[in-house]
């Protein structure tokens, strides 16, 4: 037994060679996840700034540019919020939460597959030994000889089993939960900012309604609106 090598042990056991396709296929996801989330980053503050100053001026073309040039999911919530800032109140804040829905779904693509890694991995090497151990028995009883060494080296087979699907499982698990935790606080960031926007489309409507009630027609409304919103 001690001739075998970790390498020729993982070798013997049908368990990890599936095991070693999960590995891929989790490495793949966590690949492909940390770059999707790299285009995340963003300052709302900075982009709120410049949303409402287009806005103020009434002009609302820019402040859609602005959101396009940002290129970023927020981004995609506001411009939604900015479209429909002529329907009611409660339209557009409906279709603004359709969007933060389309966007979390986006963002949680493939992350079921981490999931499920992290819970079978430990699993199917568990299997992988039960068996394995069952074959060193078996193999015993057969041959009639060799005693407890013949054991010994069917059971450290089996365990290598175990040990794959533990050692694949803890970063599965682990890249799950970070980007759950990283998806959660950025659509947290996405409903803060959401909200500050339909609250100052609102605003926008009322003083609009306020000013162009005055019956004035020579009113410079665009003016007025600035100067009431700072």
């Amino acid at each position: 037994m001690a001739g075998i090598s970790f390498v020729q042990l993982v070798k013997t056991s049908w368990a990890i060679d599936l095991l070693l396709v999960l590995s891929v296929f989790a490495v793949a996801v966590l690949i492909d996840r940390i770059w999707a989330y790299r285009g995340l980053r963003i300052d709302e503050k900075k982009l709120m700034e410049r949303v409402r100053s287009a806005l103020k001026r009434g002009k609302s073309d820019e402040a859609i540019y602005v959101c396009e040039s940002a290129s970023n999911p927020l981004a995609d919530v506001v411009k939604v919020g900015i479209e429909n800032r002529n329907l009611p109140i409660e339209n557009a804040a409906e279709l603004v939460d359709g969007e933060m829905l389309r966007i979390k779904t986006i963002l949680e693509k493939r992350l079921t597959i981490l999931s499920t890694i992290s819970f079978i991995a430990p699993l199917l090497g568990l299997l992988g030994t039960v068996l394995g151990i069952i074959r060193a028995f078996r193999d015993l009883a057969v041959s009639g000889s060799g005693g407890p060494s013949v054991v010994m080296m069917g059971v450290a087979e089996a365990l290598v089993t175990t040990v794959m699907g533990i050692l694949i499982a803890i970063p599965a698990s682990i890249g799950y939960n970070f980007f759950v935790n990283h998806i959660k606080t950025f659509m947290v960031r996405v409903e803060i900012t959401a909200k500050q926007l339909l609250a100052f489309i609102d605003t926008i409507s009322r003083k609009k309604m306020e000013i162009a009630g005055k019956g004035d027609s020579n009113i410079d409304l665009t003016d007025l609106l600035e100067d009431n919103l700072k």
